[in-house]
């Protein structure tokens, strides 16, 4: 299984059984391994082994969430985190974002990618910080001018890992 990057982490989603753990529990966790390998917070790899959700009806497969957790587990333990393919201004472009009618406005999200990808290309100080406070205004239905917020907020979180890893 390949290593998992904070984006994706956060997507996560797994098989349901008849029993199995709470999702509301997992996807939580999932969120705090996902902000430890971003660099936003330290986790102990010793609590991703030992953590323990509750039984649910519909609930996640055990199976499959420990497979996960064991796989994190060792990414936490060694700062693991896979390459963002953000190597410079063009991979920032050549990353097409979904359209919506409602969602992030895409002029605003536009400038800002111009902006990040002239500082992947060496042009400008943008941090990991500035990304991470980044905020949007958000689009109604009615002029359909928006991109997904979930795409545009996993491009962010991989443009704020790529960052971190260039020291800014």
């Amino acid at each position: 299984m390949p290593y998992l990057g904070p984006a994706e982490i956060r997507a996560k989603t797994f098989r349901r059984k008849r029993q199995g753990y709470n999702p509301e529990q997992v996807n939580e966790f999932l969120l705090i391994i996902a902000d430890a390998l971003a660099g936003r917070l330290r986790l102990d790899p010793d609590h991703v082994r030992t953590v323990r959700f509750a039984t649910v009806p519909n609930g996640y497969d055990p199976l499959s969430v420990d497979g996960v957790l064991h796989l994190l587990e060792f990414q936490v333990r060694n700062g693991i985190v896979p390459p963002t393919g953000l190597a410079s201004g063009e991979d920032l472009h050549a990353r097409k974002l979904p359209k919506s009618g409602t969602g992030y406005d895409r002029a605003e999200v536009d400038a800002f990618i111009a902006r990040a990808a002239a500082n992947l290309d060496g042009r400008g100080g943008m941090t990991s910080t500035e990304v991470r406070n980044t905020r949007f205004s958000t689009t109604s239905g009615l002029l359909g001018k928006g991109y997904q917020v979930q795409a545009v907020d996993a491009l962010l979180d991989d443009l704020e890992q790529e960052l971190r890893f260039r020291g800014r």
